[in-house]
This record gives C-alpha cells, structure tokens and sequence, in this order.
C-alpha cells in the first residue's frame, strides 16, 4: 500500500472550504469543556443527525469520548477570536467568552449563528479521531454569514461579496496581493519606494480571477487566500483590493525580494495607505488574528 505524506494529505483535506464551529459540553462536575473544529456534518433529518470528529489528541477528549450531551455553535463572520481561543487557549477557555447554558445543560456559545443541542446517539472510533453522531434535540439559528475556513486561513464571505462587488461595478480596479512565505513578504523597489505586487482588472475579470492569472503570469506558485484590505483612494476614485496569498517557493521570478515581517514596519512605501495596511499586517501576524480593512486610504474601519 503506497506511503502517503501526512502533512500533504493534511494540506489537502484544508483546501475543501467549512465553516467553523465550537463543540461544548459538560463534564461530570459540572465545568464547560469546548474545542473549535470544522469537521461538522449534518447527517440526517428523520431522525434529526449530525457529527462532529473530536481527535484523540485534545485534552478534553476523554470527556468527549464519553459524554451523553454535547453541543455544536457555529461562529459568525466577526467571531474568529472566539475560534483561535478554542483552537489554542491554555488557559480558562470560558472565562474568555461570553455563554450560558441551554435546556441540557450544554455550553452555548453567545453570539454564535447557529447552535444545535444534542444528545450522543453513536460515538465510534475512527483512526486518530472519534465520530461523535449527535440526535439534534433543540436548536436555534439568526440571520447572518458564518466564518469561513480554507487552506489554513479564516475568510469572510461577506466581505468577499463586498470585494466581488467592487469590481464587478467599477471598469478598473486596483488589485494587490501580499505573498508570504516564511515569515517574510515578497516586495519589489521603485526609486527607493517599497510595494507590493499589484495589476487592475479589465471589464471583464473580476478581481480575484485578475490577481490569480497575475500569478500565474508571473510563476509565482502560491495559494491565494481571503481579502486583507478594501479602500478607495479620495485623491484618484481609484478602489484597491488586496489579498493574501502564501507562496510553497522563495522564487520570487523577479518580482522582487522577501523582506521579513518584523522589518515592514522599517520599509518606506509608495503610499501611506500602503504603509498602514503592512503595518497592521505585521501586527496582526504576531498575534493571528487577520481583519479586513473597509474604506478610504485614511479612514475606514477593521472589520
């Protein structure tokens, strides 16, 4: 039997987009465990069924392994710091959050889009994880977009829609594109002046189909990955999208040359708004924690 490459098979299952939840239950004396997790599926209606994958791996999983109760919260767009702490917190998880509990004494997550309340109907082993088969005995859902999750990276749809929308209205739209690899971010020179890699769209291209076939064009072999920033310069009228991306090679093709994010903050850029955006793009890097930029080059609002 061939021999497959653990971290690529990972690679590949990240590349089918979720969205992201928290599973939360109880355990016997009464203290909230919970986890965040994209691996959810409904599974049936009659009888009402779900499942999540808890690993052997996690701390709380022996809980897990044996609870008669648990509960699914799916996270909304703005709730991404809700997910990093169940992701990677060591401390009190819920001492972080804002929740309550429901009929079954599950931990609910405030806020969240949608939570389902289940009692386990199936827990099977299955490799270095569990299948834990929920009957959905309750659940309430608001209107709303949830988070998205892709190739190790949090996207919002709806500031996607919002980028699609641009540039469907406008006949040129200024689309940029920070490539990173190895903490560090590729970025060319003009006349002592830092920028990143950026092209306009056409009439007939989208923006993100534009910034894709820019790489292509260019050799960069990289992932593209959720918006950063969206403004409009007051000066020209001109709308600026830029994205994220993460390149498997150094190779810059002679675009220019991988400069470290903890130096950006050094670099003198083409335009104040561009050194604004990198800036908060190192902040935001320690940390983890990606907002997207919405409005003009001096003013606007991290959502």
């Amino acid at each position: 039997m061939k021999q497959l490459d653990s971290k690529a098979l990972r690679n590949a299952f990240g590349s089918y987009m979720t969205g992201v939840t928290v599973i939360t239950t109880m355990t016997d004396d009464g203290t909230p465990v919970g986890f965040t997790a994209n691996s959810f599926t409904s599974v049936s209606l009659e009888p009402p069924l779900l499942l999540v994958c808890p690993a052997k791996s996690l701390s709380s999983f022996e809980v897990f392994a044996n609870c008669k109760h648990f509960a699914v919260n799916i996270l909304s767009e703005d709730q991404q710091n809700i997910s990093n702490i169940f992701a990677g917190s060591k401390e009190d998880r819920f001492s972080q959050v804002e929740w309550q509990t429901d009929a079954q004494g599950n931990p609910i997550i405030d806020g969240a889009l949608t939570h389902f309340s289940c009692k386990t109907e199936r827990n099977l082993e299955a490799g270095d994880h569990h299948i834990l088969i929920g009957e959905v005995l309750d659940f309430s859902a608001r209107e709303g977009l949830g988070l998205g999750y892709a190739s190790g990276g949090y996207f919002s749809l709806g500031l996607e829609r919002e980028a699609a929308e641009i540039s469907s209205q406008q006949k040129q739209v200024n689309v940029g594109v920070i490539i990173e690899h190895n903490g560090k971010v590729l970025l060319s020179q003009n006349d002592g002046k830092a920028a990143l890699p950026i092209t306009t769209t056409d009439d007939h291209s989208s923006a993100v189909s534009t910034i894709r076939q820019f790489l292509i064009n260019n050799g960069i072999d990289a992932e593209l990955g959720a918006v950063f920033s969206i403004y409009e310069s007051t000066k020209n009228n001109n709308s600026y999208i830029f994205y994220r991306a993460f390149a498997e090679s150094a190779d810059t093709q002679g675009l220019g040359e991988y400069v470290a994010i903890d130096s950006l903050a050094k670099q003198d850029f083409a335009s104040p708004a561009m050194a604004q955006m990198m800036t908060r793009y190192a902040i935001e890097s320690k940390n983890g924690f990606y907002g997207v930029y919405v409005g003009q080059e001096e003013h606007g609002k991290v959502h």
